[in-house]
């Protein structure tokens, strides 16, 4: 059981029938037994609007949709206890996704985690999707694991592995810079961060030194302990196009959103969102602003204090 009350000691995956959730499931167990926490297989018994408007027809679609989330996570519970014993995990399968139990999981969370695509080969976060309701829920950073190959394939970390995130210098990069400073920590990975200038402008001495100088600060207020390698990396290029170029598929990408609404920055054209189309590693999204007790493992958090 999840007995713990602190968010960052939470682990939640999100599942469905989708071999794809099956990747997200053992990405979830690992991030659970890397951070400490609980983790929570998680389904939501999707109900379909244009069903008849007939009570029993209603009862028994609802009763089978109730089913297949049931079987989703005991297959997910199977795949976690093949992946690591140690962890304890529980299941949980909601009616509504503007349920109260929800509602009380999603502010337990310390991590949300999803597979790229779902039931039918949904896209993650695409309109109408369950994975889009729960990024609205769950204010938490969010693991988007990359379907790579067979599930029982998925490769981990390696030797040339890093933690990669982007650099805005133009907008509030410290919560995202400080989750991905903490999951190098995690790891035991160095911390790669990119800095694109924009194409069409010369990249001239006083453009390069200011960025240089700012993401330098930046990776000083982030508090990046002495023993974990990093690499600054400054270049002219289109943000999304200068991430990708740099990540394989054992890394691990940290990006932020941007605006007030959860989803707000994964709309067309935000680099998020251009990341997600073309993902070729697990991405870690982060909402700017975040408070850090949701972002940061609780083993990590007194490193992260703030005076």
């Amino acid at each position: 059981m999840c007995a713990s009350s602190r968010p960052t000691e939470t682990v939640v995956a999100g599942c469905d029938s989708s071999w794809e959730s099956q990747h997200a499931v053992i990405a979830a167990t690992r991030e659970a037994s890397r951070r400490g926490a609980a983790l929570v297989l998680l389904a939501v018994a999707e109900h379909r609007p244009y069903w008849p408007d007939n009570l029993a027809w209603v009862a028994r679609a609802e009763a089978e949709s109730t089913h297949q989330a049931t079987t989703a996570t005991e297959r997910a519970m199977e795949r976690a206890l093949e992946t690591d014993r140690s962890v304890a995990m529980r299941t949980a399968v909601v009616q509504e996704s503007d349920s109260y139990e929800l509602d009380r999981l999603a502010r337990r969370a310390g991590l949300l985690v999803l597979g790229r695509r779902g039931d039918g080969g949904q896209v993650t976060f695409s309109l109408g999707s369950t994975s889009a309701e729960l990024g609205r829920r769950f204010k938490c950073p969010m693991l988007v694991v990359h379907d790579q190959g067979r599930p029982s394939q998925r490769r981990r970390f390696g030797p040339d592995s890093a933690v990669v995130v982007g650099m805005d210098i133009h907008g509030a990069p410290d919560t995202v810079l400080a989750v991905a400073v903490a999951e190098a920590v995690i790891r035991d990975l160095p911390l790669v961060v990119v800095y694109a200038l924009p194409r069409g402008k010369e990249a001239d001495r006083v453009a390069i030194g200011e960025g240089w100088r700012r993401c330098r600060e930046a990776l000083r207020e982030a508090q990046l302990p002495v023993g974990v390698p990093s690499r600054l990396v400054i270049t002219q290029d289109d943000p999304a196009a200068a991430l990708l170029h740099r990540v394989g598929a054992t890394d691990l990408l940290v990006v932020g959103t941007h605006g007030q609404g959860r989803l707000a920055g994964l709309v067309a054209g935000s680099v998020s969102k251009a990341v997600l189309d073309k993902m070729t590693c697990d991405v870690l999204v982060v909402q700017p602003g975040l408070d850090l007790s949701r972002a940061i493992p609780s083993a990590l958090a007194g490193h992260f204090a703030r005076s």
